[in-house]
């Protein structure tokens, strides 16, 4: 009996620890990464299964991102904001990029959806519509982007 609850209570440690973790790398990244603002445009889903979120289009102020990668396979992909250039290598001369992958000509770096509270759902989604928004990247050295906040005319939607 003493063993079967050792499992068990090492069983619901290894969740625990590893959830604390993850909160505490997330928050690391946060803290170390370079914080930058970028122009979006986007519309609220509703989806029933993924609770309320914002999927939202941002603006690089790179052309030709992902131009020339297949339809059907995914491929990485690199936006140097230093120089405001993307490329399918990893560049050599710039010090702030965000790395992502080329999905059907499409770039995705894991910062295109920002859970919001359902209460707040709809009143955001028409300030994002009739404003101009932004969203607030936390860029670490490695290229791969956090979201920090959310931005309506130049303040956090939580002050609003």
């Amino acid at each position: 009996m003493i063993k079967s609850n050792k499992g068990l209570l090492i069983s619901l440690i290894i969740p625990i620890v590893a959830l604390a973790l993850l909160v505490v790398y997330k928050k690391h990244v946060l803290s170390i990464g370079k914080e930058v603002i970028l122009p979006i445009t986007g519309y609220d889903p509703r989806d029933l299964l993924s609770g309320h979120y914002l999927i939202y289009t941002i603006n690089y102020g790179v052309n030709s991102v992902c131009r020339g990668s297949s339809l059907k396979t995914k491929r990485p992909g690199y936006i140097c904001l230093d120089y405001k250039t993307f490329s399918f290598s990893r560049p050599k001369n710039c010090k702030l990029y965000i790395t992502g992958t080329c999905n059907r000509n499409r770039f995705e770096a894991g910062v295109e959806r920002y859970y919001i509270p359902e209460k707040e759902a709809k009143n955001l989604e028409d300030l994002v519509n009739s404003n101009e928004a932004s969203i607030v990247l936390s860029v670490p050295k490695n290229g791969k982007a956090q979201i920090k906040d959310l931005l309506i005319d130049g303040a956090s939607w939580k002050n609003r």
